[in-house]
Formats: C-alpha cells, structure tokens, sequence
C-alpha cells in the first residue's frame, strides 16, 4: 500500500492571521481575534517560518511576510536592545519588558532573518539581533537560553559568520549544558525538575550548538536528554506530549491534556537534527511519528492540521481539538512541517490543495 503524502506547506492561515502591523496571537475559529494584539513570541516564529518557506519553496508572499515580521521585531526592540512583548491592537506596548522566553525567540528568529539572501534585510537584523545578544545572561531561564542558542546556530549557518557565531553560542551553550549536568539523574535526564512546554528545543539547542562548534560533550548530552524525552512523549508508537493541566514533575503524573502543537512540532525538528548528526534510523522514524499527530495519528486520533484553512487547531483537550487556530500552533505545525520538507521531500503531495474561494480574492 503507497504511504500517505503529506500537504505541502502553505502560508494562507499565516496570511489571514496577518495584518500590516504583524501576526494576530490568537483566533476565533479561522477568523483573527484582534482584540488579543500581537507579542514578540509569535512575530519571531512566523519571521523564521517566513525565511524558510521563501529559501525553500520561492513563495513571494514569504518575502513580504519577512518585511513585516522584521519590521514588527524593530518596533518592539528598545534601544538598549532589549524586547517588549505583547502589544495591543492599536499598537501600544503592554510593558516596559517581555520576558527572558520572549528576548530569547527574538533572537532566535533575528538569527534567521540575520542569513537572510538580501542585505537590505539582512543588515538590520544583525544590527538587532546583536543589540539583543547581551541580555541573554547566565541568570536567563534555560528555555531562554536555548532559544538564544538556536538564534546563534542559525546565525553561523552563514559561512561568513560562522566563526563569530562559534565564539558566541559556546558561553550560553556551556551555561545551559551545566544546568542539564546539574539537574540530570539516573531516572530523570532532564534539565529541570519539571517538563513543561516546549521542551525538545532543551536538548536541540544543545545539539546544533555541538555541531557548530564540534563539541561531542554537547552532541551527546543533546542526544541522551532527546532520548528521555522521546521515552516520555512516546509510551508506544503514537506521540503523547507532556500536557498543560499539570505538566510532569519529577516523582509525579504525567498530564495527559491539553496537549500542545508547540511541543509536537520541537520533537519533529529535534528529532530531525539528531538524525542528521547521527544517521541513526530511530530519530527519523520520532521525527515523523510527531508530523503525524498533527494529522490524526494522537492519543483521541483527532487531526490538528485543518486542510481546508492551512491551519493548525490550538491543543488536543481531553474531549478534542481546540476549534481556534491561533498563530503559535499553526507556526508550530509550519516550522516542522518546512524542516520534513526540506529532509523528506517524498513524502510531500505535488500540489497545494486549492485555497476557498474566500481566500484567493
């Protein structure tokens, strides 16, 4: 029997979630929930979601996502570089400052624009993203300090940044693999006392940052703290991601539900990168068990990914999928699914399926 194609990525829920300031965080259903504004959170995944779809797939309306994502980015920055986060709908910052997560997807996602193939917006994220760096400090939170780590991996995927990136991701990338030394035991291989949300982008960000500097103490922790998490998420052959009702403390339960699109997509890219480091067949086979939670293969066998928007429903409840596609899940469901595209392209359907009517207008 031939194996199931996949759709190709598509940005027509991004584009509805998008207005000419930036990404709308939340949804009602399919339709922007303007009264939620925008933060910094989401504008830094849709901006590194943007950069790939347009590398990958030449979508011009990527390039003018980019534009206005960057853009977004610049306004929140303050001067002294660091990032105010949520901002209402009629663009008046909420706070003075956003949080550690916030300033570390920042620079995260300037790190991606900071590569960029046209200077005229590639120039101005280094400029950000280099303002930005100094705030992640060894006092930031580990999340933070991962994402921060990301940001400086995509940064030196640039070959002539490469060595600047090497010199800067080694003090955060040793800050946080001493907080997974320290916290790590026989029974729980994990850097905190608790696995919350977002988890797999932990041991990522210590698997990109061995791989750009070389360094097999940070592979291997990467691959071994993966590996906990994979025997956590995967109890048998169907992913079931920590929930939010509870999370999984050390010596406790692991909560079932609400299940979220963030942490499925983390374990499809971390999955994807231990696979490139190691060519070892078992993280490929975690990374596409976690693409396919979002089309049914879950603990209720109930799709995420809606076909008909483009979007991605918020969390899996204990009695379904959220019916609201807001920015942080559908961005989730992108980033992944543009990672497996870029490794597994046969697994992809030729053609988009055709936009609703309401959408090619």
């Amino acid at each position: 029997m031939p194996e199931m194609l996949w759709p190709r990525p598509t940005l027509r829920h991004l584009r509805r979630l998008t207005d000419d300031c930036g990404v709308i965080q939340h949804a009602k259903f399919w339709l922007p929930d303007y009264a939620t504004g925008y933060c910094v959170d989401d504008n830094s995944r849709a901006l590194i979601t943007a950069v790939r779809m347009h590398r990958q797939l030449g979508d011009p309306s990527a390039h003018a996502l980019v534009v206005r994502y960057l853009a977004f980015l610049f306004y929140a920055q303050r001067r002294d570089g660091q990032m105010r986060n949520f901002v209402d709908y009629t663009r008046t910052f909420l706070e003075e400052l956003g949080s550690p997560d916030s300033l570390g997807r920042a620079i995260w996602g300037l790190g991606h624009a900071a590569t960029y193939d046209e200077p005229h917006l590639a120039i101005p994220a280094r400029e950000m993203f280099h303002r930005a760096l100094p705030h992640i400090t060894p006092l930031s939170p580990p999340h933070a300090q991962a994402y921060g780590v990301l940001g400086l991996c995509a940064y030196g995927e640039h070959e002539a940044l490469r060595e600047e990136a090497q010199r800067l991701v080694r003090p955060p990338a040793a800050v946080l693999l001493a907080r997974y030394l320290e916290s790590r035991t026989p029974e729980w291989d994990w850097f905190l006392p608790v696995i919350t949300y977002g988890n797999a982008r932990l041991a990522q960000a210590l698997l990109r940052a061995g791989r750009l500097l070389d360094s097999t103490e940070l592979i291997d922790a990467g691959l071994s703290s993966l590996a906990f998490l994979n025997g956590v998420c995967f109890p048998g052959d169907v992913l079931e991601v920590v929930g939010c009702h509870g999370w999984y403390p050390r010596g406790g339960k692991c909560a079932r539900f609400d299940q979220q699109p963030i942490d499925a997509g983390a374990l499809v890219e971390a999955n994807l990168d231990a696979f490139q480091l190691t060519r070892e067949a078992r993280f490929l086979a975690r990374a596409v068990r976690a693409m396919e939670w979002f089309y049914g293969e879950n603990t209720l066998q109930v799709p995420l990914y809606d076909a008909q928007s483009g979007g991605c429903h918020d969390g899996l409840h204990a009695q379904g999928a959220n019916a609201n596609q807001g920015a942080e899940s559908t961005v989730a469901y992108l980033m992944a699914l543009l990672r497996l595209y870029e490794a597994q392209p046969q697994r992809f359907a030729e053609e988009e399926l055709p936009a609703l009517e309401a959408d090619a207008a």
